[in-house]
């Protein structure tokens, strides 16, 4: 039989909606932080924000054209080594730090007891398209300027998936992962971490006009995401599915209504998920083998003492002789 022994006072105190502390690294200079994170975006994004302020004053052209293969075939190729590129190069900078992609976030959720984490993947989900739906709704509102948009064939098409797979895993590992753990690594304020990766993200999106208030709404939900979770593929996922949807519904509007029924079956699942865990969490599930129940801790003390964590205190389960 086990019952609760001790019940020891909370070791620190962290609200819903506050930052995952990083774990202990080496610390780094504000200037190599500052080096490394505008370099890189600079590689990767710089002649965005050279086109973003073309666009804006007006003389922007598409570079192709005629649609055809022989433009967009080494465009996607083109697209898929440039995201290849930079994974590449986040990695290996982010290594020589100390940094492993499980700190970037490149992991996915995990429960105490190391099996995949269907719910919280399911809520981190849930707020990534909020976040992404009020941004594009204020985008959408205030724009005065945007991309030129036509029927896509299917070169086009091609195309786009790659690019929206590139933009997902690109913006969010260069501009919102490897800028925030670098700057965190270097001791940066987490106010000056918040301006630095919402300018950056804004610079190339310069071409909306006023709707980027949109985008900044929408990178600062995802910059909240991502410091409350610590976890980045779920916000690549939901960027890349962002962008193609919207790509093929350009072609095909149903994908667009199948999209919306998709995010609706989310945020349906996200607080039932969060009632299910709520129930279940902090319960005693007594074993009648004597064991405790999977995914516990067992205490330093001995083989007979196993802790529980509710969120807010330890909780000693020890077993009677």
């Amino acid at each position: 039989m086990w019952h609760p022994s001790v019940v020891e006072p909370a070791r620190t105190t962290r609200r819903w909606w506050s930052a995952a502390p990083l774990p202990e690294l080496p610390r780094i200079s504000t200037g190599r932080a500052y080096a490394e994170v505008l370099l890189v975006f600079a590689g990767f994004f710089l002649a965005g924000v050279v086109s973003a302020g073309i666009l804006l004053g007006g003389r922007y052209r598409n570079p192709l054209t005629n649609g055809s293969w022989s433009d967009y075939a080494p465009a996607f190729v083109d697209s898929l080594a440039q995201t290849g590129l930079a994974i590449a190069v986040v990695l290996l900078l982010s290594s020589r730090r100390g940094v492993t992609p499980g700190v970037l976030g490149l992991r996915w959720p995990r429960r105490e007891d190391g099996h995949f984490a269907a719910g919280q993947t399911t809520r981190i989900l849930a707020w990534a398209i909020f976040a992404l739906v009020l941004g594009g709704i204020i985008n959408a509102l205030l724009q005065t300027g945007h991309l030129p948009t036509s029927r896509p064939n299917a070169p086009e098409l091609i195309f786009a998936m790659a690019a929206s797979i590139q933009a997902g895993i690109v913006e969010e590992l260069v501009v919102l992962a490897f800028a925030v753990v670098t700057l965190r690594q270097a001791g940066r304020p987490l106010w000056e971490v918040t301006v630095v990766v919402l300018v950056l993200r804004g610079s190339y999106h310069i071409y909306y006009g006023p709707g980027v208030l949109g985008i900044l709404v929408w990178a600062a939900l995802f910059y909240w995401i991502y410091l409350r979770t610590g976890n980045i593929i779920i916000l690549m996922v939901s960027h890349a599915g962002w962008d193609a949807v919207g790509f093929l519904s350009q072609r095909w509007p149903g994908v667009a209504g199948v999209g919306v029924l998709l995010a609706v079956a989310i945020w349906i699942a996200a607080p039932i998920t969060w009632l299910v865990e709520r129930n279940n969490t902090g319960s005693v599930q007594w074993s009648r083998s004597g064991l405790p129940p999977p995914g516990w801790q067992p205490d330093p003390a001995g083989r007979h003492r196993w802790r529980w964590w509710d969120g807010q205190r330890w909780t000693d389960y020890v077993s009677e002789p």
